[in-house]
């Protein structure tokens, strides 16, 4: 740590206790000791593992690694590219991953690779860190999976929540504002979660921009707000003058047609 480091020696212990959580975790995936996850998960702690569905509590989560990873024979959990940020008992966490996984039949071995993003939130306890949320977001897929394993996204994906309402700004700075988020809405889409994004000029209020998106997931919507192009679309806002905003998050369990239809 140099004397222009910001951070203090024990955010910095924090961190590294952090990293190794999420090592620990690979190593008990790999060597197939599932009961060592109740060392990484918090108690009420939750796994989004995707298509395979959100399990609570280490032994759930053990429970669904174990069905996952049962189908190979062998696995490698490679982990890389730490963020953490601490703030006192919480913190906020990402990284890559990529597994290999390998699988053997009558034709020889095969390998199936996945890699992507774990998207966490941690916990101080009375036992150290642990994992609050963990979220795996798969970015792409290689090589042969087994006959019983998922190897495409599932179709329809599902809404967790959306975001809805409108925010006022200087009328006469709204076109260049729209302007501004129609970059942000394209680079937004290519973000995992996210389902539908939009900004749009209100036909009534001249100064009015209505807002709609539909997430995934929490960690989703927090990725987010980390990336490049939401730092410079809030510069944008902030030039625009901001006058007044009303957004709600509305949970969704479930979609259909605007209208039933009847026989």
């Amino acid at each position: 740590m140099t004397s222009t480091d910001p951070r203090s020696l024990s955010e910095l212990v924090d961190e590294r206790a952090i990293v190794d959580l999420t090592i620990r975790y690979t190593w008990a995936l790999d060597h197939r000791r599932f009961d060592e996850l109740s060392e990484v998960f918090a108690d009420d702690g939750t796994a989004d593992y995707g298509r395979l569905g959100i399990f609570k509590g280490p032994s759930d989560i053990a429970a669904a690694a174990s069905r996952s990873l049962g189908r190979f024979d062998r696995t490698q959990h490679l982990v890389s590219n730490h963020q953490v940020n601490v703030d006192v008992d919480r913190a906020n966490g990402r990284c890559y991953f990529q597994a290999q996984h390998v699988w053997v039949d009558s034709a020889g071995a095969h390998n199936y690779t996945v890699a992507g993003s774990y998207l966490d939130r941690f916990v101080r306890t009375g036992s150290g860190w642990r994992i609050s949320e963990r979220v795996l977001r798969v970015t792409w897929t290689g090589g042969q999976a087994p006959p019983s394993a998922p190897s495409e996204p599932p179709a329809g994906p599902t809404t967790a929540f959306v975001i809805a309402g409108w925010i006022d700004v200087d009328p006469a700075a709204r076109s260049e504002l729209l302007e501004a988020a129609a970059s942000m809405m394209a680079e937004t889409a290519k973000e995992p979660g996210n389902l539908d994004y939009s900004f749009s000029a209100d036909p009534v209020e001249a100064g009015r921009v209505r807002v709609f998106e539909r997430w995934r997931s929490d960690a989703d919507l927090r990725g987010h707000f980390e990336t490049a192009h939401m730092a410079v679309f809030a510069k944008a806002l902030a030039k625009a003058g901001v006058r007044g905003r009303e957004l709600s998050r509305y949970h969704v369990s479930g979609t259909g047609p605007v209208f039933e239809v009847r026989n």
